[in-house]
C-alpha cells in the first residue's frame, strides 16, 4: 500500500515535527511558468483525446490566476481534463474543451466553501 498526501499548505501547519519525520519521503512540486503550463496542458489532451479551441490553454491559464490565486499548479491541467471527460459521460456525449466548458470545469475544481 502506497499512501500519498497533497496540499498546498505549509507541511509546519498541518502536523507537528514528529509525525512529518515519520513521512520519510517528501517531493515539492512547484507553480510552472506559462510555457510550461502550455506544454503540459498540450500533453494531457493529447492523451486524453480531448477537442480544444486554439487559446484553451491561455484561457485555462487566466481561469487558474482569477480570484486571487497567484500561480498555477501542474496537476491543474488533469484534473480540469478528468472533469471535462466526467460531465462529457454524465451528459452522454464526448467531453469537449471550449471556454464555457472550461468555466464550468474550473467553478468545480476551485469551489469556494
Amino acid at each position: 500500500m502506497l499512501v500519498v498526501f497533497s496540499t498546498n499548505l505549509d507541511p509546519a501547519d498541518l502536523a507537528d515535527e514528529a509525525f512529518l519525520r515519520r513521512i520519510h519521503t517528501k517531493i515539492y512540486v512547484e507553480a510552472v511558468d506559462a510555457r510550461s503550463f502550455d506544454e503540459i496542458f498540450a500533453r494531457v489532451v493529447k492523451a486524453k483525446q480531448i477537442p480544444t479551441e486554439q487559446d484553451s490553454a491561455e484561457y485555462l491559464r487566466k481561469l487558474c490566476l482569477r480570484d486571487g490565486r497567484t500561480e498555477c499548479a501542474p496537476v491543474t491541467r488533469w484534473i480540469i481534463c478528468n472533469i471535462l471527460q466526467s460531465i462529457g459521460q454524465y451528459e452522454r456525449r464526448a467531453p469537449k474543451m471550449t471556454k464555457p466548458e472550461l468555466e464550468r470545469a474550473t467553478a468545480l475544481y476551485f469551489a469556494k466553501g
